[in-house]
Formats: structure tokens, sequence, C-alpha cells
């Protein structure tokens, strides 16, 4: 057994006997359970809050999540449920797809069941005992409780003791497994062929009583809504980035009353920016990422983007300045001998543009170009970032700067840029294209010199107003060249009429850490290669670290399928493993930022982290692309839905809603459309409306809400 970092050898004077991992479905760590006993007692304490790379103790959110996520492959097999970790886990060193709810027999209604809508079998092994009967109803009910329908059975185990179970029925046949970690196989044992019998023989339907209270209960003829949204705003993770920046993040984010995705993703966008071109990661033996990275982070104005952007983007600025400051003294000496030189030039060339013998002139002629050959070339002022720069002089400033540059912007200026804003609305993409990519560029234009970039690495980070993000799909090209598939996009709800304006200031300590670990970024150096010129080092993937990427490329893989999450986006998809091992990358520089990162591999930690948001941003995605291709009625009908979540309607009728939303809508039946949308969805439920006789013209139409919603 492996003891994760934070986890102690003893708890209130017990020893530690056993570490359950909890994951999710890809295999990203979640937290720990960890066992303490001695000869009298036992405790199983929860670690789930993960601080500067350790874990400390405590329970997760509510609804926590369940044990054993990561077994859950096949919906068409069988889903085992016990009470504990140490029975589920022993299932799964079967090969059993088992799951068990964290904190014991009492606390089942504590967790989220909803990863098991999907499989049609499900089969609970009760404790020989009044509190495993307890559990084995509490799930039953849960079950029953979740949309569609699928067969729960209940497999009371034979020739159990009291408060036996099935690990007590395991050891009672593998005498030497002590009940802990994997059990020993021999070749052609039968244990698993015998627990299998044992099961089918002894499953049975769960009693009526356990279920009719769930049935009774539910609304009657409403079914579950089908969501508006292609997918949930997700939690932010918040134990990302290494310790000083991860500190800068949150407190950048509450200092500022923004959300916490705004200043997680430029932030990122800085670290890319200090890492791209001086390494990449190898994540197979001909696979190579690049680091830029290109966040998207849509919100509205008034929202303080740019104190976020500017904290974020501060520590390049100084950077620069400091930079420029030393070279520009060794600048103008040299400027000054370019001038000496040229007078001389200028001088020689009148001279011998006056002489006759063509022999002195020949001379003249030698003695002026081996003088202009002393003409010294001042360096460039050294520039990492940019905000409104043009394609073709994009590539100029990259060829002048290591042929790395990022844009960097609180706004969506840029996308215009892209579009063609100074090239009669023609869309110049391929810098921008192959910057990412780090494939090559070659601009040849008329009037300037042609300008070659060997391995181009550009970063993006701006912040757009969501109607901006919404527009993108109508850019020519945008989609179909791949471009809209290269952003990280967060579509994070706004704070904005919830803040208290109150916010405590950043701590000079917090805000000096960030900026001591950009500045350590900015000053690695560079590799070099056989004849000596610049290249990038070379990050490796540890082994653990590698399977951890595996997992998650196979499960984005699998929803890239006809009917998966991201059939719909596979453009998108399809980058997202290599962009999380691009951000384990940076990750790990940001890390080792005041050592050599080179020096190390890319371990499990970062891996994990660059996972975990991974994601979170493909839920943004779906949720970002589906932004892009809504209708008005869709867009009208989440106005709607949110004003009916507000005020915790049960009914009300479309005078009602018009009044509360006569600045959206001018006229009462321009809301038709978008309620029957609600309608269609199964939110709401339209009654007729009856004739008043003093009239004789019907009343506004009456809407029942959905008590599920």
């Amino acid at each position: 057994m492996t003891r994760p970092p934070g986890i102690p050898i003893a708890w209130e004077g017990k020893a530690l006997r056993f570490v359950w991992p909890y994951r999710t479905a890809t295999g990203a760590e979640l937290g720990h359970v960890a066992r303490f006993d001695d000869a009298n007692d036992k405790d199983c304490i929860p670690f789930f809050h993960r601080v500067n790379g350790t874990w400390k103790s405590g329970a997760p959110q509510e609804p926590r999540p369940l044990f054993g996520l990561d077994t859950l492959k096949n919906p068409q097999s069988s889903v085992y449920v016990c009470e504990g970790e140490k029975k589920s886990a022993a299932l799964h060193s079967l090969g059993f797809q088992g799951v068990t709810s964290i904190g014991g027999a009492q606390a089942a209604r504590q967790s989220d069941w909803t990863p098991l809508q999907a499989f049609k079998t499900i089969c609970i092994l009760p404790d020989n005992d009044s509190p495993g009967e307890d559990y084995a109803r509490d799930v039953t009910g849960i079950l029953a409780s979740l949309p569609g329908q699928r067969e729960v059975k209940i497999a009371r185990l034979p020739g159990l003791s009291e408060h036996g179970d099935v690990v007590d029925w395991l050891q009672a046949r593998v005498s030497e497994w002590d009940g802990f970690g994997p059990i020993p196989r021999e070749p052609g044992d039968d244990i698993l062929v015998e627990l299998l019998e044992a099961i089918e023989a002894h499953a049975e339907a769960p009693p009526v009583e356990w279920i009719q209270p769930v049935i009774e209960a539910a609304p009657e003829a409403w079914e579950a809504p089908v969501p508006l949204d292609a997918a949930i705003i997700p939690p932010w993770p918040r134990d990302v980035f290494p310790a000083p920046v991860q500190r800068f993040v949150h407190a950048l984010s509450e200092s500022t009353e923004t959300p916490p995705e705004l200043a997680a993703m430029m932030v990122l966008a800085v670290l890319a920016t200090c890492s791209q071109g001086r390494y990449r990661v190898r994540v197979a033996h001909d696979y190579f990422e690049p680091l830029s990275l290109w966040p998207c982070v849509a919100l509205q104005s008034g929202g303080r983007k740019t104190a976020v952007w500017q904290a974020a983007v501060e520590p390049l600025a100084q950077w620069e300045r400091e930079r420029r400051a030393e070279i520009e003294p060794e600048i103008k000496r040299i400027e000054s001998e370019r001038k000496t030189i040229q007078a001389r030039i200028d001088a020689m060339r009148s001279r011998a543009a006056k002489e006759k013998d063509p022999h002195a002139f020949d001379i003249a002629k030698q003695e002026i170009l081996e003088l202009e050959g002393t003409m010294p070339e001042p360096p460039h002022l050294p520039q990492v970032w940019a905000a409104d720069v043009t394609p073709e002089n994009l590539a100029v400033i990259m060829a002048e700067n290591n042929e790395c540059m990022a844009l960097l912007s609180d706004e969506g200026g840029m996308l215009d840029i892209f579009a063609g804003r100074y090239s009669n609305g023609i869309p110049n993409l391929d810098v921008y294209l192959q910057g990412h990519a780090g494939s090559p560029v070659r601009v040849n234009r008329g009037s300037r010199p042609p300008v070659f970039l060997k391995h181009p690495c550009l970063s993006i980070g701006i912040a757009p107003q969501p109607d901006v993000v919404k527009a993108l799909q109508d850019k020519p090209g945008f989609r179909g060249r791949g471009l809209l598939a290269r952003f990280l996009y967060v579509m994070p709800e706004s704070n904005l009429g919830r803040r208290t304006l109150t916010a405590t200031p950043m701590p000079d300590d917090v805000r000096n850490g960030y900026a001591a670990t950009v500045r350590a970024m900015l000053d690695h150096p560079w590799n070099a290669d056989e004849e000596g010129r610049r290249c990038a080092h070379v990050l490796k993937l540890s082994p653990e670290a590698l399977d951890l990427w595996n997992v998650f490329g196979r499960s984005v893989e699998a929803d890239l399928a006809d009917g998966g999450t991201f059939a719909h986006v596979t453009d998108w998809a399809g980058k997202l493993p290599g962009a999380v091992a691009r951000i384990a990358a940076v990750l790990h520089v940001a890390r080792h930022a005041h050592a050599e990162p080179w020096t190390h591999s890319i371990d499990s930690v970062d891996m994990a982290a660059a996972i975990r948001l991974g994601e979170v941003l493909g839920k943004h995605a779906l949720i970002a692309f589906d932004c892009m291709g809504a209708d008005s009625a869709l867009e009208d009908a989440r106005s709607i839905l949110s004003w009916i979540r507000r005020e915790a309607l049960k009914e009300f009728t479309r005078r009602d809603c018009h009044k509360a939303h006569q600045g959206r809508f001018s006229r009462a039946d321009s809301l038709d459309a978008p309620l029957d949308v609600l309608v269609e969805r199964g939110f709401l439920r339209s009654r007729p409306a009856p004739i008043t006789p003093s009239v004789g013209r019907p009343k506004s139409r009456t809407f029942e809400v959905n008590p599920n919603l």
C-alpha cells in the first residue's frame, strides 16, 4: 500500500491499516478514505481536501462521489453495490464493476448515484445485519428515483455469520488473504465463478415496500425535463496550480470578487507564455506537444475583467521593463557607433565616387565593404506579449523574440483581427494556427524581407463578452480551418448583483510569490542543439503520469463516437488530450520554477491536476459550442427558466411572465416561442385557458411548473 502525501501513519492512537483512493471515471484522484485501527476499534477517515499537494482530512462536498467510478466501463454488465470501500475493492480485484458510498450505512443519500443511470442491472450485496439491510433499502430507493429503467437485485450471500459480509465470504475460501488489497489468485482457481454462482442463486427482487414510497412520492405524469444547456457549469477545481500560484489565483478572485475561472485561465495563459518555446512535452516516442495554450473566458462587461487581467500580466510587463532598462544603454552605444561608422562610410563613398583611377576605385569599394561588415547590430528590445498586432507584424516580432509571442487581452478585439480587420475582411489565420501547432511559418511580402519561423509558439489569452463567443461560429473559416478547436473555452456564471464590494485586498506576499514564479520561469535557460542553436528542452512523463493520460485519452476517444458526449465537437475534443498534456507540462515548469524542470519527469500530481482541469474544460466547451449554435428562442427560454427558478414558481400566466420581462420582450406574443420550447422540453405544462363570459375571450395562458425542476 502506498501512503498518499498528507495521510498520517496514525490517528488518535490507531495505526494506519489501509487507504482507498476515490477517483473520477477517467482515473483522476478525488480523495482518499483511510482506515486506522487497533485491537479494539477502527476509524475510517476521509481525506478530500488537497492543500499544497498533500491531502487534509475532511469529507467531500455533497453530493459526494461514489467509490469505484473508475471501474464503471460497460453499461451492459452488472454493477455490484456493497457497504464500504473494503468490500468494493475486493470485488474490483476480481474484475467486478462495483461502487459504494462514503460515510457508512446511514450516509447513502449523501452521495451522487447518477453515474449508475446508464446501467441496466445493479446487484446489492448487503451485510448480514440490520444496518446492512437499511443500507440496501436506502440504495434501492435511490436507484428507483433515478431516470430510466433498470433491474435491481438483492443478493444475500449464504453462510454468513452475524455481521458478516462479502469479504468474510471470500476469506473463508482464500485463507491466506487478509481482506485488504487484491485477492491472491492462482491459475485455474474458481473463486470468481463460485462467487458469481452464489450471487445468481440468491439474487431476488427487493421488497415492494422498499420501492413503493418512491413511486408514490413521484410527481404523477411528470418526467425529468430535457436540459436546455449542453452541460451544467461544473464546480471549478481549486487545487490545480503549484502553491504560490494557486494562492495568487484564490486571492485575485476574492479581492476582485470575480469568478475563479477568470483568474485561473488568465494565469494559465501567463504561465504558458513563460514556458512555450523553452519546453515541449514528449507524450509518446514520436509524439510531442508544444506548450502554447489559448484560454478564452467569456464574461460580461462590468465584471472587473481588466483588473484581473492586469494583475495576471503585470509580472510579464515588469520583466520586460527591467530587461529593456538593462539593454537600452547598450542599444544607445551601438547606435552611436553605427552613426559614426556610417558617417565615415558616407565620406569614403563620396570620395570613391570621384575617383577616376579604376584600380583606386576598386580599392575604395573594398574598404567600404569591409567597413560595412564591422557595423554592429543593436539587440532587439525583448517582448513576450502583445495585445493588438496584424498577422504580418506578428510573424516579424516572433522572429525577433525566439519565435515566441503571446496575445493577451481583457477583451475579444483581436478576434476581429483574425477575421480580417486590416485585410478587407479576408481572414489570415495561418500564423495563428501554425503558432499553436508549432509548425513552420514562412511569410513573404513584397515590401518587407521574408520571415521564416522553424518552431513558432503562440499563446493567446482573452476574455471576450459572451455575445462575442456566440458570434464566432459565423466568422468565415473559423470553424472550418480549426481556429475554434484550439481555444480552451470557459463560460463562468456571472456574479454581478451578488458582490459585496467590500473584498479584502490581496496580500503583498501572495502577489510577490506569483511574480517570483513568473520571473523565474522567464529566466530559465534555453536548451541548445549540436550546432549551438537555441531549442526547447524536452519534458518527459513519468510512468504514472502517462498511465493517467492514457486513461483520460481513451475516455475522450470513446466520447467522440456517434452518440458520444463530444460527437458534435470532435474538432475541439480531438485536441483535448493534447491540451491536457500541455497543461500538465506548464504546471510542471511552474512547480519547478526555481529549479531545473528539464531534470525532472512530469509526475502524476501535475497530470492529475491537468486532467481535473481538462474534464471541467470539456463541459465548458460543450456550453460554448452550444452558445455558438443557439437560436433566439432557446436563449429566451433560458432567461425565462432562470426567472422561474429564482422566484420558485409552481405556476404562472403568460401575463405574469411578460410583466417580469418587459425589458426583453416588447410584445406579449414574443413569449410564445420560448414558452413552447419549455413545454416541449418538459419544464412546463400548459393549462387550457377558460373563456371569460363577460368579454368572450380567453384569459392569459397558464403554465404549471414541473416539480422535478
